[in-house]
């Protein structure tokens, strides 16, 4: 069951705690593992084992969504889109963050494959700056009915051929070792880096 409390349940006048919430999307699994456009996958679970430092909390199945979640923390919930395409993200998790309560109290952040960075590094960019034609925030923006997270964006490189089927081909590439490698210590570090003012 997805559920979280944030803050206390007493009257409203009592302290309201902030939620920041990571959300990885990607394309089904096992299916789409470690492929290049579930890179914002790879990293909410390279994320999770470094700010979860004793492994004592794990990923839940949400009942009512193809996703899974981990409360992290009181301050900090990652939500794994995993069990629907990423073109298709808007409409598994938006669900999900409607029901979080004190929805105003919640920071929002996407981590995504992004083309235009090459791999090893990250950019964490503001609410309301452009979405480079990533499908997956897309419809993110079209559910939520604004542009208002964050985007962890995870470079993966582009391939020189810019052929819109070669590129497709790519993106639905599994990363080499020497690859995932790369995400495990530049990657990782960098986001980390760039995440400290949020988290």
């Amino acid at each position: 069951m997805f559920a979280i409390r944030v803050g206390r349940s007493a009257p409203s006048t009592d302290f309201v705690r902030r939620l920041t919430c990571l959300t990885g999307i990607g394309n089904p699994e096992p299916q789409y593992a470690n492929t290049r456009h579930n890179a914002g996958l790879v990293m909410l679970d390279l994320l999770r084992q470094r700010l979860d430092s004793d492994g004592s909390h794990s990923y839940k199945v949400c009942v009512n969504a193809p996703a899974k979640y981990c409360h992290v923390s009181p301050d900090l919930l990652l939500i794994r889109s995993d069990g629907d395409y990423i073109n298709l993200s808007g409409k598994t998790v938006v669900p999900l963050w409607k029901r979080l309560p004190h929805r105003d109290a919640v920071t929002h952040i996407i981590v995504h494959d992004e083309l235009s960075l090459p791999l090893g590094k990250v950019q964490l960019r503001k609410p309301g700056t452009s979405l480079r034609g990533h499908n997956g925030l897309r419809s993110l923006r079209s559910h939520w009915g604004s542009d208002g997270f964050h985007r962890l964006a995870i470079g993966i490189g582009r391939p020189h051929d810019r052929d819109p089927q070669v590129v497709s081909d790519y993106v639905l590439s599994r990363f080499d070792d020497r690859e995932m490698s790369i995400l495990a210590t530049q990657s990782i570090e960098k986001a980390l880096e760039q995440l400290q003012s949020l988290l």
